[in-house]
């Protein structure tokens, strides 16, 4: 398994040492998943992260009128989880789903949780992410009470402008929690 990319972006995080890559590469597996494949779902035990090689996948909920609603997105270079379960240590409220046929390298949560206890630049790595997934959620939660769907859809463009290139329009209007037509109203509006 080649993991030249993997180290390139954890490193991108903390400086790691080929000692401390060494703590944990041993217990990295490769995973694919199909288009439509699940990394996760429902009710099931929250064990592992997955680092996106290629591929996109999707974290979603079904809401309690049967709709899918689309929490967020994972592309290349991603680590994909459902984290506020990985914390309490609860089954999966999300399903995490691939959107097209995906290369992962998938680790068990414990792996991280020893690398924690050897390393300070592990530990310093999981407290980067976790500010990162908090940024990330809090921006979304703050995006529902402050902007219009127009505004939330141009946050999403700053923020993640791979998100129009890599997903399909339904459901970014998921996403963005509006209905398709909308957002096609939105992006006329946009480019006119």
């Amino acid at each position: 398994m080649n993991l030249d990319n993997f180290k390139i972006q954890i490193r991108k995080i903390t400086d790691f040492s080929e000692d401390e890559c060494a703590l944990f590469t041993p217990h990295l597996k490769k995973k694919t998943l199909k288009k439509g494949e699940y990394l996760l779902q429902v009710d099931q035990p929250v064990n592992e992260i997955a680092f996106i090689e290629k591929g996109v996948l999707r974290l979603y909920y079904q809401s309690q009128d049967g709709k899918e609603v689309n929490n967020h997105f994972f592309l290349e270079n991603d680590y994909a989880v459902s984290y506020l379960d990985l914390l309490k240590g609860r089954p999966s409220r999300y399903n995490i789903q691939a959107l097209e046929d995906c290369e992962l390298i998938t680790f068990e949560v414990q792996t991280l949780t020893n690398a924690y206890d050897q390393s300070k630049n592990w530990e310093r790595f999981g407290r980067i992410i976790a500010e990162s997934v908090y940024a990330i959620a809090t921006n979304r939660f703050e995006s529902f009470l402050f902007l219009s769907a127009k505004e939330r859809y141009l946050q999403m463009l700053q923020d993640y402008p791979f998100f129009i290139e890599q997903i399909p329009l339904y459901h970014l209007a998921s996403y963005l929690g509006i209905e398709r037509e909308s957002l096609s109203r939105i992006r006329k509006e946009i480019t006119l």
